[in-house]
């Protein structure tokens, strides 16, 4: 079996389908004839830069969705090329509109090659093409597609994973908090996602630590930044001087943020996965975020669950974890028994692959 791993954006972008993208690289080599085809970067052992037009330079002469969008598509017609000289069997993807372009141009070309995309936005049943297998990463979406009428047969149910090791760092907290310049003698709470209101909700985290009222309390937001990004500046500013920070770092130093942090806060309440909870447990930090089936279904009880939509839910939660730290230690074992169970390469890694041979013996 030949396998791609393609991602248009890998290198360049640094979203949930890249890290997927690499982590499943490398999970996959030396089980498996595997090659990851990414949009730049430099040229390493099993992996091909596929030319294409870069979203980051579209987005000089257009908006930024339609310049993602024509960057999938010069990188699917960019990778037909490659499919055809390698003979690959099968080409697992997450970006819809790449899947799209690939399965019309797959069929024109009279290839073999069969295409599964990871539903991880997650998307709408009727986005995905019936040429195209479903690998499903999320149970709530593979009941939806069951009763928008999608065939079980398409599709495959396993969730995301992670190397846990390598946000198991021999740092010592007040050492990594030095690094980043964050306080030595404050709970610190830290979240990991866009700077912005209207997904991540981090106007509502603001508000809910600042009403804690505690001079002892540091919140520390790391993303990347957008529209909405200085409005929240300005909201911390006036409700949290002085306690809080911005910052955006890159994908090698997540692990060392994490471990400065004492809890982790998740406010968004809708998410397509949310790999960075997963992250979180595997660095020992405990994890607070939305209490909804879907949340529910990733964490297990390794969670402090909280109506993210209601106002004073997280302060009256935050208040009493901070207080009760065995509840914080309790919530860190959970989270680390959770990962090490559920969610490391080494318990899936044999299942994605006995995946693909279903996808092939169809």
């Amino acid at each position: 079996m030949r396998l791609v791993i393609a991602c248009c954006g890998l290198e360049h972008t640094r979203r949930g389908y890249e890290s997927f993208s690499r982590e499943l690289f490398d999970a996959l080599c030396g089980r498996m004839d595997v090659t990851l085809c990414k949009g730049s970067g430099k040229r390493r052992p099993g992996e091909v830069v596929v030319p294409c037009l870069r979203r980051d330079f579209l987005a000089r002469f257009m908006s930024p969705p339609r310049a993602f969008y024509w960057e999938q598509i010069t990188f699917a017609v960019a990778l037909i090329p490659y499919l055809l000289l390698h003979r690959v069997d099968l080409v697992h993807f997450s970006e819809g509109n790449m899947g799209n372009a690939l399965a019309r141009l797959v069929r024109w070309a009279g290839l073999r090659t069969r295409l599964l995309q990871s539903n991880g936005g997650p998307l709408h049943p009727r986005s995905f093409r019936p040429e195209v297998f479903i690998h499903q990463v999320m149970h709530d979406g593979l009941e939806q597609a069951i009763e928008w009428g999608i065939s079980p047969a398409r599709m495959h149910l396993e969730p995301y994973g992670i190397n846990p090791g390598k946000f198991r760092l021999a740092l010592q907290k007040q050492e990594a908090r030095e690094k980043f310049g964050l306080p030595k003698d404050k709970f610190l709470i830290l979240s990991l996602a866009a700077l912005n209101c209207s997904h991540k909700r981090l106007d509502y985290l603001i508000g809910e630590v600042a009403a804690l009222e505690d001079q002892n309390v540091f919140l520390c937001m790391a993303g990347e930044p957008d529209a909405e990004t200085e409005a929240l500046r300005e909201l911390a500013g006036q409700l949290m001087p002085g306690r809080h920070a911005f910052m955006t770092v890159p994908r090698a130093r997540i692990p060392e943020l994490l471990t400065t942090a004492d809890l982790f806060a998740h406010t968004a309440v809708h998410e397509g996965f949310g790999m960075v909870l997963l992250e979180a447990c595997a660095a020992g930090v405990p994890v607070a975020c939305h209490n909804s089936p879907r949340f529910q279904w990733i964490m297990g009880d390794a969670a402090l669950y909280t109506d993210m939509s209601s106002s004073g839910a997280l302060t009256g939660n935050l208040r009493e974890v901070i207080i009760h730290e065995d509840k914080l230690r309790r919530l860190r074992d959970l989270g680390d028994a959770r990962v090490e169970s559920f969610y490391d390469w080494k318990v899936l890694a044999p299942r994605y692959i006995a995946m693909y041979e279903a996808v092939l013996a169809r």
